[in-house]
């Protein structure tokens, strides 16, 4: 989706600016709220603890009581507010935005009392002791990364042996023509040129070279976690293609979506290699020494 905006490299924005504009415009209203960019931001954490997504992050990870947590580039702090709410000793909010909207003010907004530590900090430098957290989380992070493999180096080395890193929503592309194509109907590279994109090959590479196992790789039908905002539920997941049947052909496409291969055909088509699609990463720790 493009943002007709007239925004030139030349007069590109800060990520709160680019937030702050689309806010701002009546037909971004349902990015925003799927963004978890309206003003609320207490709203916004507290509907983003609600969701399938993050209770499936709880699943994969086998739950976060009593763990140090790292939250990279933790935003606004929706995820470290529900890490922190489901019992985590202590989650460390790494965020180099200190914004009001997006950033580390956010993150203030919400902490309260929960046993939320803020850091002013980037994925290739992350201010935090070797060995130090039992848990590495980031949400739509690794693709910002200005160095992959250093950011990924990094993240082992603030890892405990053993810990888990679950890197979830992380754009893909095949190739440079496909990274190209995503880059342009982006909605905020448009606003901010600040996203980008890898290919899976890329993103494991980073990954096993630092020192860390994969565990287990999402594409975006694999799970809600990619699959948010076409889907919100696993039962929305599971039924998805009958929905989109129903929503081309009305009610005669109930009918369709029982004719034998038809859903099949369905995935098929959802499953094409599109550009920027969703893949998240679950992998752990090695025992140093082992790498």
């Amino acid at each position: 989706m493009k943002v007709p905006l007239d925004v030139t490299d030349e007069t590109m924005l800060s990520a709160e600016q680019a937030v702050l504009r689309l806010r701002a415009d009546p037909s971004q209203t349902q990015l925003i709220r799927d963004s978890y960019w309206d003003k609320d931001v207490l709203a916004a954490a507290e509907r983003f603890r609600a969701t399938a997504e993050f209770q499936e992050v709880l699943e994969l990870l086998g739950g976060v009581r009593d763990a140090d947590i790292l939250d990279l580039g933790s935003g606004r702090g929706i995820s470290a507010y529900a890490f922190a709410e489901s019992g985590a000793r202590c989650v460390y909010a790494v965020e180099p935005d200190s914004s009001r909207e997006i950033g580390r003010e956010a993150i203030h907004s919400l902490a309260g009392e929960l046993p939320i530590r803020i850091l002013d900090g980037v994925g290739e430098q992350i201010p935090l002791d070797t060995a130090s957290v039992d848990v590495v989380y980031g949400r739509q992070v690794f693709h910002h990364a200005r160095d992959l493999e250093d950011m990924a180096s990094e993240c082992a080395r603030v890892a405990r042996d053993g810990a888990s890193l679950l890197l979830c929503r992380e754009h893909v592309v095949d190739d440079q023509r496909q990274l190209e194509r995503f880059l342009e109907d982006h909605p905020i590279h448009g606003l901010t040129g600040e996203e980008h994109a890898h290919s899976v090959e890329r993103y494991i590479s980073a990954l096993t070279a630092a020192g860390f196992e994969l565990k287990g790789i999402l594409a975006q039908w694999d799970s809600v976690i990619n699959a948010f905002p076409a889907v919100r539920s696993s039962e929305e997941l599971s039924r998805y293609p009958v929905t989109l049947l129903e929503q081309k052909f009305g009610p005669p496409g109930k009918r369709l979506a029982a004719v034998p291969g038809a859903q099949r055909l369905v995935w098929a088509r959802l499953r094409r290699r599109r550009p920027g699609r969703m893949y998240s990463f679950l992998a752990q720790r090695l025992p140093r020494g082992r790498t």
